[in-house]
């Protein structure tokens, strides 16, 4: 994977900033100049560039070059600089990797380091890289490099998504007529030698009115019905003017005056940007599949109820909304109702 050695660059990040600092020079305001050096030199024994009182390595030419190579290989943007800047590249890293030392020497003599605080950060920090590089050495496994063959699928298949750069169609305008027998009027008209489509649509304050510049039409223009949008692409000559009738009571005269094709990014200009996203999708596909498959091998169960909606708790103090009860009704309409529903004896009804 191409990644970068994240455990090296984050341990790199005060070598970075102490040595672009005004401490190390680089100030050239008044008042803004480094510190003169307190550090004696010396002549020091082969392969050792810095000592501590006592005599102890402080920092080895081994330890430098090492350090110096990892960082030019992991920021490629430093290889490009001219051979004249490489001392001053190398005497800012080596002030940064002396001062980085000297500062965790005196974290560790003033006691800062046996802090709860420190402890604290440090355990939080470790952890922190710790999941990173899990996940690097995790996704390494996956490393997947796509074949030309895959590359230029992909760029087939996704090509209106990837590369478009604008899309074409036919150029083409249209009067909109309720008769076919009207637009054919206005289709000799406007085929005549020397007619002007629009001037003859204006002239006319109906037809000004129903006369539609439709711009370029291709298969997305989903603003024409399909019956008008497909006749339209199918014109191949150019320009032209055409009668549609769409249905009893639609019926178009349409000129179309050119068609311009779809332009697009070609597969070079793109490769690099496919082929990465390939090696990427097929990596995380592969590492997801991989995941889930440890998570049942190890047994893992997870509670999702916490991810539920919230219900809306009650306001303390409010009662529920009573039920609205139904109506009481009167003993006398009660009454009422049934002596309604009865039925009228038969005697009654005749002598009535």
């Amino acid at each position: 994977m191409k990644g970068r050695n994240t455990s090296f660059v984050l341990a790199l990040v005060p070598v970075l900033f102490l040595a672009g600092c005004a401490w190390f020079g680089g100030g050239d305001k008044k008042g803004d100049e480094a510190p003169v050096s307190t550090v004696a030199t010396a002549d020091l024994p082969a392969g050792t560039l810095a000592v501590w009182g006592d005599g102890t390595a402080l920092l080895t030419q081994k330890e430098f070059d090492e350090i110096f190579d990892m960082q030019m290989k992991e920021q490629p943007e430093l290889q490009g600089l001219a051979e004249a800047f490489m001392p001053v590249l190398k005497k800012n890293l080596f002030n940064g990797l002396i001062a980085q030392k000297v500062i965790s020497k005196w974290i560790d003599t003033s006691g800062v380091s046996k802090t709860p605080e420190y402890a604290d950060k440090l355990k939080k920090v470790i952890e922190g890289i710790t999941m990173r590089l899990n996940g690097e050495y995790f996704l390494k496994q996956f490393d997947y490099n796509p074949t030309a063959a895959d590359i230029k699928k992909y760029y087939e298949d996704n090509k209106d998504r990837v590369a478009l750069v604008s899309k074409g169609g036919v150029k083409a305008s249209g009067v909109k007529f309720d008769s076919e027998a009207a637009a054919q009027v206005f289709l000799t008209a406007a085929k005549a030698k020397g007619a002007d489509f629009e001037k003859l649509a204006k002239a006319d304050e109906k037809l000004a009115k129903n006369l539609q510049d439709f711009y370029y039409v291709n298969k997305d223009s989903r603003q024409l019905v399909k019956a008008l949008r497909d006749k339209i692409l199918a014109l191949r000559s150019f320009p032209t003017v055409i009668m549609v009738k769409v249905d009893d009571n639609t019926v178009w005269v349409v000129k179309a005056t050119e068609k311009t094709e779809d332009k697009y990014r070609s597969l070079d200009e793109l490769k690099e940007q496919i082929e990465n996203m390939l090696r990427q999708t097929k990596q995380n596909e592969a590492a997801m599949k991989k995941l889930e498959g440890l998570k049942v091998e190890y047994g893992v169960k997870v509670d999702e109820s916490i991810f539920a909606p919230n219900k809306q708790p009650q306001a303390p103090g409010i009662m529920p909304a009573p039920k609205t009860p139904k109506a009481p009704v009167a003993k006398q309409e009660k009454k009422d109702k049934k002596s309604k529903t009865q039925k009228v004896p038969k005697r009654l009804a005749k002598a009535a």
